[in-house]
């Protein structure tokens, strides 16, 4: 089954194919351009994020190891209890985030003992702890002076389930003298670290493990993050530059992340942002390019609608006029006036029209000539039998001048056949004469009965038997002259069809519709299948050169036609042909 798609769908879809592949390739290039330039703008914004908290995590631990350091050196000079007691005191005072300050000492066995520890229990209750918890936990995460001075800081998590986040910052005195440890909330370092609700940035400890993290379960479980690529990266980088890299994490979400070095104890910022979360700027954007594009897509399709429309509804108005003029209307109008290409080729429409109308006109009378050539002979004989007539009584009565009866007859002879020749040329020359094309209410029997006394000699002489039936059919509006013409065309084919003679049926009648019929029917050879659809062409002929022009069933057909009626044909070899030519009734008056 083919598909027809009309000129008009032709355009909108190609004009929607191209805004779907404009718009299609635009989305791409902004996607791709636009998800490379976040992605850049979140990885230096990321490394920004862990920079900045990595020098707000220094100036806090700074700060509070100078403390430190400056306690342990004063309290190691001074010889006194009390008073290294005193100066512990000052320093407790002097940071609300301490919870116990312990000061240990090296011995003249060169083993460090505890020499002091403050504890606020103030400060304790809020975390649900007493003293005893932190004995506890000294046992099981113990800050031994040793590696501390060894180290010179050390920062751990010895936070206690099931609420208190707590760091432990141990300080060591270069020459070995004195190490101090102080257990420290994590508030200030909190603040520092849950200010972004886009961006997740934790601190770890030398060892990878987690010691300030916006969720406070990894702080309580002290989890161990050394196995992430990222933490692995910034323990491993020997540069307190930083970097960034892209990491998958073990739920499967994509990540950027960045770390940078605190520059104190080994520590480490980092920070984290889900890709999707990174992209969800651009990708919002995407979906509102998305959808102008779309409404850009319909905007255009529906202005393309309108001018589809204006290009063809012309077309359109062509092609049905074209119709028309096929159907044999010559005086037609597409109804196209645009200053355009389409304007210009309506008017060469409407002038080759008129052109056509005009050789239409031609080659009706041409044809009629061709068809009079042909009635010639036959005519001829006609005219030639009461012509003899008319000479041997003018004879007869020349020679009876005395006898007046028979001078009378004789001249009533001549009479009677001078007015036959008259019919018979009068008949012939109406056939032959151009008409202009006027339509009036016609008895179709009178057209085929005087269409039949001119050529009925002709078929006599060729051996042919004419039947007519008058069926009474109801006038049509029409020219008689074309009309006549159509029926001469039949029955003169009909004879060059049967040579050797055979017989013609002429019958006129009611259709089925309420219409006027002619059938014309012969016992000739019929016509064979594959030229049977040809016949209505013009200039198509079986017949020898010589014999036909080709145009008397062409010129029927489009007389047929532009009467508003119907030209067929049927026909099996060996059994005739049976044309039947159907008109619509005139209106009544």
């Amino acid at each position: 089954m083919t598909v027809r798609l009309s000129l008009r769908l032709k355009l909108l879809l190609l004009v929607a194919a191209l805004l779907l592949v404009a718009v299609g390739v635009y989305l791409l290039l902004a996607v791709s351009l636009m998800t490379e330039d976040k992605l850049t703008y979140a990885t230096d914004l990321n490394q920004t994020v862990a920079h900045a908290l990595s020098m707000q995590v220094r100036d806090s631990l700074g700060s509070l190891r100078e403390r430190l350091a400056l306690y342990g050196e004063l309290a190691a000079a001074e010889a006194d209890p009390a008073a290294r007691h005193a100066l512990g005191a000052r320093v407790a005072a002097s940071d609300p985030a301490l919870v116990r300050v312990v000061l240990h000492l090296r011995g003249a066995d060169g083993k460090f003992e505890r020499a002091d520890e403050l504890i606020s229990a103030e400060r304790l209750e809020p975390l649900e702890l007493s003293a005893k918890d932190l004995t506890a936990l000294d046992a099981a995460s113990p800050l031994l002076p040793a590696a501390v001075v060894a180290e010179g800081l050390r920062v751990v998590n010895r936070s206690l389930p099931p609420s208190a986040q707590l760091l432990g910052v141990a300080v060591g005195d270069p020459a070995g003298a004195w190490a101090v440890v102080a257990d420290v909330t994590q508030d200030r370092l909190l603040a520092i670290f849950g200010g972004s609700p886009l961006y997740v940035a934790y601190l770890v400890g030398a060892d990878g493990r987690v010691l300030t993290h916006p969720d406070p379960e990894r702080v309580l479980a002290r989890a161990d993050l050394s196995d992430s690529p990222v933490v692995a990266a910034a323990l491993a980088a020997r540069d307190a530059s930083g970097g960034a890299l892209e990491l998958t994490a073990p739920d499967g979400r994509a990540l950027l992340a960045a770390y940078a070095a605190v520059g104190l104890g080994r520590l480490v910022v980092v920070s984290e942002i889900e890709r999707a979360v990174a992209l969800e700027a651009s990708r919002r954007l995407v979906r509102l390019s998305a959808l102008f594009g779309l409404a850009v897509v319909l905007g255009a399709f529906l202005v393309s609608i309108f001018f589809a429309r204006l290009l063809t509804t012309p077309i359109r108005r062509l092609r049905d006029a074209a119709g028309a003029l096929a159907r044999g209307s010559w005086d037609v109008d597409p109804r196209v006036r645009s200053r355009d290409e389409i304007g210009e080729l309506a008017a060469d429409f409407r002038r080759m029209a008129r052109e056509i109308r005009d050789t239409q006109a031609k080659l009706l009378q041409s044809e009629k000539l061709a068809a009079f050539g042909q009635l010639g002979a036959g005519i001829a004989h006609e005219v030639k039998n009461p012509l003899t007539s008319i000479q041997g009584f003018a004879e007869l009565a020349l020679r009876a001048p005395e006898n007046a009866a028979q001078v009378r007859e004789a001249l009533e002879v001549i009479e009677g056949e001078a007015k036959r020749c008259a019919d018979i040329l009068g008949n012939l020359l109406r056939f032959a004469r151009s008409d202009p094309g006027t339509r009036t209410r016609v008895d179709l029997d009178d057209v085929v009965r005087q269409a039949l006394r001119i050529v009925a000699h002709q078929l006599s002489t060729r051996g042919v038997k004419l039947e007519a039936t008058f069926g009474a059919p109801p006038p049509v509006l029409a020219n008689a002259a074309q009309l006549q013409q159509v029926v001469l065309n039949l029955a003169i084919n009909a004879q060059q069809a049967m040579p050797a003679g055979g017989a013609l049926y002429v019958t006129t009648r009611r259709s089925s519709d309420g219409g006027a019929e002619v059938e014309v029917r012969d016992t000739g050879p019929g016509i064979p299948p594959d030229i049977r659809a040809r016949i209505f062409e013009p200039f198509f002929s079986t017949k020898p050169t010589g014999q036909g022009t080709g145009l008397g069933l062409s010129v029927s057909h489009a007389i047929v036609h532009d009467h508003g009626g119907e030209l067929t044909v049927e026909s099996e070899p060996g059994s005739g042909a049976t044309f039947r030519a159907r008109f619509v009734a005139a209106p009544l008056d």
